[in-house]
């Protein structure tokens, strides 16, 4: 059976599990997810008075980190589910946007940088949602991508595995909603391997593409440019 990626059934079960999403995500990753994402942040290099977009923000816990990052730059977070928003407002944060990846209320050229974590993989068109994207960056703009990849090693096969055995039941359980934490491993298993989406951001008219790993590999960021730009000591 194909994994149901439509707007409307992610939208609607990102919502539904709002309430326990940073409890799970942390307890589930054993808090590495912080450390993915300050990481991958760190690798953004956000700089003073950019204007920065957190796709898929969730409840905007990239969106605060880039804003911890640098102080003085822009920081506007968009999600299309609204109770994840509605907890991000908690955290003082001072830009959100009820916005779908694949058609966002921005104008082209809009953004020095675009940052997605754990988004990519659920859009709806993972290439039209990359294409959208590029619309949006400045010429010389930066794109961040930090995602769970299909695994292509044993080890990171087996990783997965156990994730599938033990912690899925676990989020199943504590969240109430057993879609959504039998989704998690069913798109990872459908989506690019690092590879795959290295190739998939250069066919979009990204240069300079590169990827790093996070945990040997469990996550992994991507950081291309819209043209030939400057990443600055990545």
């Amino acid at each position: 059976m194909s994994l149901d990626k439509s707007a409307g059934t992610v939208q609607t079960m990102f919502g539904d599990i709002a309430g326990t999403y940073d409890l799970l995500n942390h307890l589930l990753s054993f808090n590495q997810d912080r450390l993915w994402r300050r990481r991958a942040v760190a690798r953004l290099r956000p700089r003073r008075g950019e204007l920065i977009l957190d796709l898929c923000c969730g409840t905007g816990d990239s969106t605060r980190e880039i804003s911890q990052k640098q102080p003085q730059c822009r920081v506007v977070g968009a999600d299309f589910a609204v109770p994840m928003l509605q907890i991000a407002q908690t955290k003082n944060l001072p830009q959100l946007v009820a916005a779908d990846a694949l058609r966002l209320p921005f104008s082209d050229h809009s953004f020095d940088a675009v940052f997605v974590a754990f988004g990519a993989r659920n859009f709806e068109d993972t290439r039209s949602g990359i294409a959208e994207i590029r619309r949006v960056l400045k010429p010389e703009g930066r794109l961040l991508v930090l995602e769970f990849m299909r695994p292509t090693s044993l080890w990171l096969q087996k990783a997965f595995g156990a994730f599938n055995w033990v912690q899925a039941p676990l989020g199943r359980a504590l969240s109430g909603h057993a879609s959504a934490y039998n989704y998690l491993p069913q798109s990872i298993g459908g989506f690019y391997t690092r590879a795959e989406f290295e190739n998939l951001l250069r066919e979009s008219g990204f240069c300079g593409v590169r990827s790093f790993n996070h945990s040997g590999g469990i996550a992994t960021s991507f950081l291309g440019c819209k043209t030939a730009g400057d990443f600055g000591d990545t």
